[in-house]
């Protein structure tokens, strides 16, 4: 069998190779530390199939099979990927390779493929010895590991500042094997203005290497249904909430008042892909400009210790803004309870936003989280940080109107960070309104804020102020999200 197959692709080789027009992409090899390493080549329309044939530190017999031999039949976010997470490369191992593509219903060949490992992908290369660097005398090495308290899905991690997760949305959707994209009814304990879908390729779109997010009416979307704000939505099995519950299923015309979300957003998480217990993520991102929006770059738990009600088991805010009069404010830091008593005590605002010109421009907004302090910080200025050094500066000892927070006895069995001692996973989406994100007695709202946050007619009142200029009023509402990135710490 592998000399017939053999045969056939340099067969179809010699046939093709008459046609100057296209070449094989040379591949990208990357590998990691301590072990496991990834040979890509980008996607083109046309290609159907990736193939890999290699062997470590023995050249290749033509074009025999060799010890790692693999079809790939399917690219991911535009690459065409072959893994192997086990294999211990050493610097001066030398990879030989060939890799074959069917393109346009032709075979193609990259020959005489050679790879020498000299880097970790997810490592600091470093000079050691007489001579420093990798000149003459020197002998490439990397830094030693530095133990680290991180956790990845469960697992403790071996090193500090090693890359735990990384998308830059290269390709034409999101990878699944990294998100998964809500389909809901927004519920509590913010009851944001939005419907949360799947299926609107022009609410959610991945292109030019960034992921884009930017809402539409309701009424939009469900135009082939009569009064969509008045009818019955049951989002079926593909409800990513609770099912039979508020969260999958509303009833418009059970109400007097507007109770189905009059806009369609989207947010997706890496929930049942990728969690983690300390670490820092980077995600740079240019975010929305536009009254009563904000996005929703959060870590949230996997597990509700603390409690499920009310952010009981905490939400981080590596960045939250809000528009009053032209003034655009960024937040970060820390949710420990829904009630507008504790709401905002662990949440800072950035000093000096208007110079940032968020909403026009791309940030970098970072988390660091540790054992001892969670940080946020926007391009690389910290300015919120919560560092408990003592019991009595706990969450579990936050107090509000002289009350304690309802779940203080639970967080009170946790860590000094408690909450924030269990793992978490990152949200990414886009929210309108809702009943807690801007409260009423914040600022002097400029423009009025046009409803009140214990009002059921809210999102009625929010729709009359900008229906008839929703298109004007999103202008500068684009959220864009550039990268995604997580290391240990």
């Amino acid at each position: 069998m592998l000399r017939l197959f053999i045969f056939g692709v340099a067969f179809v080789t010699v046939v093709v190779r008459a046609i100057p027009h296209y070449e094989v992409p040379k591949a990208k090899i990357d590998v990691f530390y301590p072990g496991g390493f990834e040979v890509s080549i980008p996607h083109e329309e046309g290609m159907t199939l990736f193939a890999f044939h290699g062997k470590l530190n023995e050249e290749m017999d033509g074009l025999e099979a060799g010890t790692w031999s693999r079809d790939i039949t399917k690219p991911k976010n535009g690459r065409w990927i072959f893994r192997d997470r086990t294999t211990q490369l050493k610097f001066g191992d030398t990879l030989y390779y060939w890799t074959y593509v069917i393109y346009n219903g032709l075979g193609y060949r990259e020959d005489d493929g050679v790879f020498v490992v000299n880097k970790y992908a997810n490592q600091t290369v470093i000079g050691t010895g007489g001579g420093g660097g990798t000149g003459s005398g020197g002998e490439i090495g990397i830094d030693k590991c530095q133990s680290t308290p991180t956790y990845k899905n469960g697992l403790p991690q071996r090193c500090a500042k090693q890359l735990l997760f990384d998308d830059d949305f290269t390709g034409a959707s999101l990878d699944k094997d990294h998100w998964t994209v809500e389909q809901r009814f927004s519920s509590a304990p913010d009851y944001e203005y939005v419907l949360y879908l799947d299926t609107v390729p022009d609410v959610l779109q991945v292109k030019n290497g960034m992921v884009t997010i930017h809402p539409k009416m309701t009424k939009r979307h469900f135009q082939q249904v009569d009064h969509p704000l008045r009818a019955k939505h049951d989002l079926g099995i593909r409800c990513t909430g609770r099912p039979n519950t508020e969260d999958c299923v509303r009833d418009g015309a059970a109400q007097h008042y507007i109770t189905i979300p009059p806009f369609i957003s989207a947010q997706f998480s890496t929930k049942n892909h990728f969690t983690f217990k300390y670490g820092r993520v980077e995600i740079r991102a240019k975010l929305p400009r536009a009254n009563w929006v904000f996005p929703q770059l959060w870590l949230q738990p996997k597990d509700a210790k603390y409690g499920s009600d009310s952010y009981q088991s905490g939400q981080m805010r590596i960045a939250f803004t809000c528009i009053n009069n032209t003034q655009m404010h960024l937040y970060g830091g820390l949710i420990v309870n829904a009630d507008r008593s504790w709401r905002m005590q662990k949440m800072c605002e950035y000093a000096n936003d208007e110079a940032l010109d968020l909403g026009n421009e791309f940030h970098i907004y970072e988390l660091i989280w540790t054992e001892a302090e969670i940080s946020v910080s926007v391009d690389g200025k910290k300015y919120c940080s919560f560092n408990p050094s003592s019991e009595k500066d706990a969450i579990a000892n936050l107090r509000a109107d002289e009350r304690m927070l309802p779940n203080s006895n639970l967080l009170k069995m946790g860590t000094k960070l408690a909450p924030f001692d269990q793992e978490f996973y990152i949200t990414l989406g886009y929210g309108i309104a809702g009943v807690h994100d801007f409260e009423d007695s914040l600022y002097g709202w400029q423009p009025e804020k046009p409803w009140h946050n214990t009002s059921p007619r809210g999102m009625g009142s929010l729709l009359k102020k900008v229906e008839h200029k929703f298109d004007d009023w999103l202008e500068n509402g684009d959220l864009r999200i550039d990268y995604v990135k997580v290391y240990s710490v």
